[in-house]
């Protein structure tokens, strides 16, 4: 495999898709510790065994603290050249002037062999600025031993939720968080309601108080007494977790890649599969994705060697080895894993709408959490969703 890539690599740099320097730069990165940092020094070890004269110095920097960082350090010549970021720091980093836009070669890359949710993604105002390194969203995970089948509907789930339900022993057929806004725009979606419009961009189009948002939050509110009659306040990610993976008396749970390793390590019989559909719908709701990039700093006194390096990210060969020693997926779909767990995330991630990086998404975050608590817990959904929705529209005003 190594002597493959080494010649893939070399290949590349014959063809003149790396370019080869003369005068010796030295590249500062931020990424965060771990996995993630052991992936870019050994990306990094390969970048420069083709291109000598380039150097690099990494400082750990986490990808949710890089933008706020770059913004002190930026200007005064202390940042990054290159820099880890979640996608839905985009606006910011847009309206900041933080990050240079993808080449022309960079962005048809981006095109050619990347998932449509990380090209939007990483995308604002139909400028690329971002090199995506992983996607995530959340899906159905189930213990194979106490459910063969991952269910295809919510009545499947409720069916089942009869017949396995021991409430005084905390046993419930699925769990989830239901008072998080993340995990939740997947009822909000289910029949059309579509956060910020298509792109993720349009404030005036939150869809929070639509008729499709007030019909999928009626079924998520009648699922409490359907299949989990536990107030929201108690569904916590500790208690859910703890149900699917320590006392194993959850047979389902709604989360994320993040919980891959925990429930195999717990002994799951583990089985990932896209979200349930909710009556009268033909797919699984749309989830929230994440995408992790690589960003080029607008401070940076070597933008095209940073480029260089940042568009080098993007091959097959580096997303496939990000992919192996991170355990996240890779967004190129011409990279495939030996994980035998990706599959349901990537499934499930053909129907994600990524997390849109606007301002208004503040409100979001902020009036959606209380909204689908008060709703879980009986209040009326109609009045919630206008009240979090006059939050989103004051936003900017």
């Amino acid at each position: 495999m190594k002597k493959l890539l080494s010649i893939a690599l070399a290949l590349m740099l014959a063809l003149g898709l790396i370019p080869a320097l003369a005068e010796e730069v030295t590249l500062v990165v931020w990424e965060a510790d771990g996995v993630e940092g052991d992936f870019i020094k050994q990306a990094a070890e390969k970048y420069t065994e083709l291109n000598p004269n380039v150097k690099f110095t990494f400082e750990g920097v986490s990808h949710t603290d890089a933008v706020q960082k770059l913004e002190l350090d930026g200007p005064t010549g202390l940042g990054a050249d290159v820099f880890a970021a979640p996608h839905d720091k985009l606006g910011q980093i847009v309206v900041g002037q933080l990050a240079l836009p993808l080449s022309d070669s960079a962005t048809e890359t981006l095109k050619n062999t990347f998932m449509p949710a990380a090209q939007a993604g990483v995308t604002y105002d139909g400028v690329a600025y971002g090199y995506p390194t992983a996607i995530e969203t959340y899906a159905l995970f189930y213990n194979k031993d106490l459910i063969a089948e991952a269910p295809k509907t919510w009545e499947e789930v409720v069916e089942f939720a009869n017949t396995y339900n021991d409430v005084a022993n905390n046993k419930f057929a699925m769990v989830w968080e239901v008072s998080a806004p993340y995990y939740n725009y997947i009822f909000m979606s289910a029949y059309g309601a579509d956060l910020f419009g298509p792109e993720g961009t349009d404030q005036d189009q939150h869809d929070i108080n639509s008729e499709a948002a007030v019909k999928g939050l009626g079924y998520f509110q009648s699922l409490r007494d359907k299949m989990l009659p536990v107030k929201a306040e108690d569904l916590t990610g500790s208690f859910c977790g703890g149900a699917f993976t320590e006392t194993k008396t959850a047979a389902m749970y709604i989360t994320g890649p993040w919980s891959i390793d925990g429930a195999v390590k717990a002994g799951i019989n583990l089985g990932i599969a896209p979200i349930p559909m909710l009556p009268e719908t033909e797919n699984p709701p749309a989830s929230f994705s994440g995408i992790r990039a690589m960003f080029v700093s607008a401070f940076s006194e070597h933008p095209e060697e940073a480029k260089a390096f940042a568009e080098f990210l993007l091959t097959p060969e580096m997303q496939k080895l990000r992919s192996d020693v991170t355990s996240t997926i890779s967004p190129n779909t011409g990279v495939t894993s030996d994980n035998p767990y990706f599959a349901g995330i990537m499934e499930q991630a053909g129907f994600a709408k990524p997390m849109p990086s606007i301002p208004a998404m503040d409100g979001y975050w902020s009036s959606m959490g209380p909204a689908f608590n008060n709703i879980w817990n009986g209040n009326d959904v109609k009045t919630e969703l206008d009240a979090a929705a006059q939050v989103v529209e004051a936003i900017g005003k």
